[in-house]
């Protein structure tokens, strides 16, 4: 509930001064001296003033909170409490005597009108002291910034002066750090393009290929055609691709025998010969031709280094098939013809990988025991070219020297797998091998890590064999291996093959061989040619695929049962 303090009527500026002079004497008892308190007594004065000014009677009425945090104030017209004005001021604590009654405003004892007015004016007095002080601290303040100002006016004066001389150097300044920051955009637009040059040339061990990824970098933005020549095993520059003609132009001569680029005269069409040695660290592999409109040194400095980039990606292509020939030509010489057996029929496919080092370690072989038993395999060596291929060859080797003495599949793969494991640590294997006698159905195999083998029967059921398998040879653990027997009956084919066949990207091993096991099925029939049939299945499980590994399989089928 809220508290008066006041209510006085106002029909004079006596009056009004009065009322002023007891909230006044308020405000300062309680030290409200903020510029919020005196904007509220000046608003409460000057509406109490309008009212007698307008020769109607006023009040003013004020009052305080029952928290003693607010107090309002309220000037109304006599009889006229619509037209009332009302203002309120916040109190920062409540006044000294809130708690012990009503504060006072100087309408008791020892406080009379003619006090309170004097003290008033003396409030008003310090105020108007201050206000006189402020005033004069703000005119020295301001006649210290004229002083200021007309200092820093000569300044100005001086450095635009300043400016002006400095205006034409600024513009030079500009135009250089326009020229120096073209000039290292173009610079670092040069080395990305090396950089990509150089990814895209080593990802790829294709000479004709490096040609033509060469040929879309260069063609148009730096070249309007591009041409490779490289020396042949005489010494001669043969062309690679791009060339028009049979013999280099003569300003490829001068770049090979000079080591550096050289120029051909421009033609009526103001196109000209720029040829850049293809350089390795002992020597010139050949050169690489380009023919242009525009001439600019800086684009020949990029284009000496891009050529630089391009005989290495040619060089280690050409290590790369010189590998891949001679990984072949050891594979294949070790791929012997199988032998003929009387009453089964013996069918082998090997086809090497389309990409990459296209030679592995997959292979096939047949052979004799020397009392009418025969011994068969397929094998997969980890890893591609010579390594593999010639560890390929250690390990057939081994197994027709071990079979002279021992005839388990089993036992051979136990020998195979302790011979590794100290030839070549870092290598692994995985191997099938099958004992068979013409003319006796039951074949006896054992596998070492090797996709089962696949049984078909006369009726063209495909089925794999659940043979138990042992771990992959090669590995630093000790292994041991079990002998299986399975019925390959007249009629019946039983097919041997290396992962190559059946695993794809994307796709489980498990479909890979069921894929396999149809084109199987389909492909041979009873009675059918196997040589036909075995083309056949190569065709059908390698349909739409680009392998990356070695495809290896062997096939038998009896034709005949005598045992």
């Amino acid at each position: 509930m809220s508290h008066q303090l006041l209510s006085e009527r106002v029909r004079s500026s006596v009056d009004v001064a009065l009322t002023r002079a007891r909230i006044g004497h308020f405000l300062r008892a309680g030290s409200y001296d903020s510029e919020e308190a005196v904007e509220f007594l000046s608003a409460v004065t000057e509406h109490a003033r309008d009212h007698v000014e307008s020769g109607r009677h006023g009040e003013v009425r004020l009052e305080l909170s029952s928290d003693h945090r607010s107090l309002r104030a309220t000037v109304v017209g006599e009889g006229r409490e619509g037209e009332a004005w009302a203002g309120a001021l916040d109190l920062e604590r409540p006044p000294p005597d809130a708690g012990e009654g009503q504060p006072d405003l100087g309408t008791g004892e020892g406080a009379s009108a003619v006090e309170l007015l004097a003290a008033q004016q003396l409030a008003d007095d310090r105020r108007h002291l201050r206000t006189v002080r402020l005033a004069r601290e703000r005119a020295d303040e301001l006649a210290s910034h004229q002083r200021e100002l007309e200092e820093t006016n000569q300044g100005v004066l001086v450095l635009h002066a300043e400016l002006d001389q400095a205006s034409d150097e600024q513009q030079r300044l500009l135009r250089a750090e326009r020229a120096a920051r073209d000039e290292a955009e173009t610079a670092r637009n040069r080395l990305t393009f090396l950089s990509a040059a150089s990814a895209q040339l080593m990802a790829t061990l294709q000479r004709p290929e490096i040609y033509g990824r060469l040929e879309k970098m260069l063609v148009p933005a730096y070249a309007l055609a591009v041409e490779l020549w490289m020396f042949d095993e005489e010494g001669t520059l043969v062309a690679l691709s791009g060339s028009g003609g049979s013999e280099p132009p003569a300003a490829a001569v001068r770049a090979v025998t000079g080591r550096r680029p050289a120029r051909g005269e421009p033609g009526p069409d103001g196109v000209c010969v720029t040829a850049f040695p293809l350089l390795l660290p002992a020597r010139s592999s050949g050169v690489m031709v380009l023919q242009r409109v525009a001439d600019l040194e800086d684009d020949d400095l990029m284009l000496g280094e891009l050529a630089r980039r391009v005989a290495a990606a040619l060089d280690n292509a050409q290590r790369f098939e010189h590998e891949r020939d001679t990984a072949s030509a050891l594979q294949r010489a070790m791929l012997t013809q199988l032998p003929r057996v009387s009453g089964v029929a013996l069918t082998a496919r090997y086809l090497p990988a389309e990409d990459g080092m296209n030679v592995g370690g997959d292979w096939y072989d047949v052979f004799p025991l020397g009392d009418g038993e025969y011994i068969g395999v397929v094998g997969d060596v980890t890893g591609h070219g010579i390594h593999a291929a010639v560890t390929m060859g250690q390990l057939r080797t081994a197994l027709r020297a071990y079979a002279v003495h021992e005839r388990s599949p089993a036992a051979l793969l136990g020998l195979l797998h302790r011979l590794l494991d100290r030839l070549e640590p870092d290598l692994f294997a995985t191997a099938v091998i099958i004992r068979f006698r013409p003319g006796r159905s039951k074949v006896t195999m054992a596998s070492a890590g090797h996709p089962p083998p696949l049984l078909r029967t006369a009726s063209g059921e495909v089925s794999a064999v659940e043979a138990p398998a042992g771990g992959m040879l090669g590995l630093p653990v000790d292994l041991s291996f079990m002998d299986h027997r399975v019925d390959v009956r007249p009629g019946r084919s039983l097919l041997l093959y290396t992962d190559g066949l059946v695993e794809r990207r994307g796709e489980s091993i498990d479909d890979g061989i069921l894929r396999l096991g149809k084109g199987f099925g389909a492909a041979f029939r009873a009675g059918g040619d196997t040589e036909s049939a075995a083309d056949e299945l190569l065709a059908s499980a390698l349909l739409g695929h680009s392998y990356d590994d070695d495809v290896c399989m062997l096939v038998l089928s009896p034709s005949s049962d005598t045992g």
